[in-house]
């Protein structure tokens, strides 16, 4: 193996024991070595290396990611255009509805939770910040793939699959689409317990206006227990406010632009 090559090899195993670590909460060195089928010397000197930049710390023998990897990410998160108007929204939607209000960016075809609040009624502890998930399989993936050419969806299911998460998702390309149509023309998403099941969401895209091509900035939803997701909510109210929600940051988008 040439220079070039292991330098980019080397980068690929610290990225990899990034990943664990974020997967696994923490490991040893045993653990890296063993889940990446490296040699434990391997793995001592990657984790000692990212220990000693900072990304990673050491607890005993026991690794975990650092605070640093946190503000990277909320350094990127603060660089994107459509951030700085998201969060007023967010927490109006929580606030107003007492549930939990997330918004959703995309990147290569997968989506990752930005920003989320949640309201007083919000009963739902996961925390799904800096989470990364499919698109096909809750209402802001949806939204989002709903005002993508038909092309660039096809390039992503090419990419990524249609998995499986309940047995709600949808899993073929055909009902998707159907799907799809139905979201451009009211311009609101659902999501029927198809990525948690017990978990019901109404979303709508924040559309990129000043794209040349069709795209969205990110998607706006309000999500709750199904139990509490009676009609009225599903049919009116939500959409309403999530549709208002999605017109305000696109709005605030252009007249910062301008």
């Amino acid at each position: 193996m040439g220079s070039s090559e292991a330098r980019i090899s080397s980068v690929k195993k610290a990225i990899n024991i990034i990943e664990l670590l974020r997967s696994n909460d923490d490991a040893t060195t045993k653990e890296v070595a063993e889940a990446l089928d490296i040699s434990k010397t391997s793995a001592y000197y990657y984790l000692q290396t990212l220990s000693e930049s900072g990304y990673v710390v050491n607890d005993d023998g026991r690794y975990s990611l650092s605070l640093r990897i946190f503000t990277l990410g909320a350094d990127i998160r603060s660089r994107q255009p459509v951030y700085r108007n998201i969060c007023g929204q967010v927490n109006r939607l929580a606030n107003k509805t007492g549930e939990l209000s997330l918004f959703m960016l995309a990147e290569e075809g997968m989506g990752t939770y930005v920003y989320m609040s949640r309201g007083k009624n919000a009963g739902i502890k996961s925390d799904w910040l800096g989470n990364r998930c499919h698109l096909h399989n809750n209402a802001l993936g949806k939204a989002i793939l709903s005002v993508l050419p038909k092309n660039s969806v096809r390039e992503i299911i090419r990419d990524h699959g249609l998995p499986k998460s309940t047995e709600n998702t949808i899993t073929e390309k055909k009902p998707l689409f159907n799907e799809l149509s139905k979201i451009r023309k009211r311009g609101v998403a659902f999501d029927h317990e198809e990525q948690i099941s017990g978990l019901q969401c109404v979303a709508a895209p924040v559309v990129d206006i000043n794209q040349d091509n069709q795209s969205a900035s990110g998607a706006i939803c309000i999500a709750c227990p199904t139990s509490r997701m009676d009609r009225d909510r599903r049919n009116e109210e939500f959409p309403r406010l999530v549709q208002d929600a999605a017109n305000v940051i696109q709005l605030n988008q252009v007249s910062e632009e301008r």
